[in-house]
């Protein structure tokens, strides 16, 4: 594939890409051309993901680095490596997250170690590592940034009574819609263009989403997927084209859209 600029292959980062949507995501980037920068704390999962991709397409450089992605300072050091050693970064894709797993039910019990865990885990990752990648996006005049929401974030979506989890994760998602748009009208002219990909209920190839679902009864699944107006859960493939999209250069005039990949949820 062609790069914005010369001949150069195009870069992407992926964060989260040990496992799951990150993977696959990854995986579908490399498919289109791109050499891969692997973002996650799973260094084993990260590996295994690399190793895919390079059997795959051995023409493609692909990087693996484990980091804190809600650590500033660990953000910056992961950023200087790639730049390091690619030289420079056309997409971002800000897949990592995290729910949290706490399971209470009332607001008052919901400690805020946990609200900070998940907020940390999904919104402060996507603006450490944008903050990151602009700089070297704008020397290019290029660059496409991919945050991750969810069908959670408007607060229609989920059974309510257990907080848990669901508060902030609700509250982080619909910050990174607010990110996301924001964001999109400050590099408006910098060539640069910000969108989300909001995903119903997706289950990817691997991962903990499927391994959940696929414990559940056979009858508890059927209900879930009758609820969908699809009628079945969405796959890894169908988020990852969505975003092969969103990086492309015809998707120059396309910023800070919300990407709803659910279904009709």
């Amino acid at each position: 594939m062609l790069s914005a600029q010369g001949t150069e292959k195009k870069v992407a980062v992926v964060t989260g890409g040990a496992e799951g949507l990150g993977a696959e995501i990854a995986h579908r980037l490399a498919r289109e051309g791109f050499e891969i920068a692997l973002l996650d704390l799973n260094g084993e999962g990260l590996e295994s993901t690399a190793a895919a991709i390079r059997g795959a397409f051995p023409e493609l450089r692909v990087l693996t680095i484990k980091a804190d992605l809600a650590d500033a300072a660990l953000v910056s050091d992961a950023f200087a490596e790639v730049e390091s050693h690619f030289g420079r970064v056309d997409a971002l894709i800000n897949t990592a997250g995290g729910s949290g797993t706490e399971p209470v039910h009332d607001i008052e019990d919901l400690a805020p170690e946990m609200w900070s865990q998940v907020l940390n885990a999904n919104v402060t990752s996507a603006f450490l590592c944008s903050r990151m990648a602009v700089p070297l996006m704008r020397r290019n005049g290029f660059g496409r940034i991919v945050n991750f929401s969810s069908a959670v974030a408007d607060g229609l979506a989920g059974p309510s009574g257990t907080v848990g989890a669901r508060l902030p994760y609700a509250a982080s998602k619909a910050a990174v819609i607010g990110l996301t748009k924001q964001l999109a009208k400050d590099l408006g002219s910098s060539g640069i263009t910000v969108n989300a990909v909001s995903p119903g209920l997706i289950l990817p190839e691997h991962g903990r989403v499927r391994r959940v679902f696929e414990a559940l009864p056979e009858e508890a699944q059927a209900a879930t997927c009758a609820a969908i107006p699809a009628g079945r859960t969405g796959t890894g493939a169908e988020i990852a084209a969505a975003v092969a999209y969103l990086v492309s250069p015809e998707a120059g005039f396309t910023s800070g859209c919300v990407l709803n990949v659910d279904g009709a949820a």
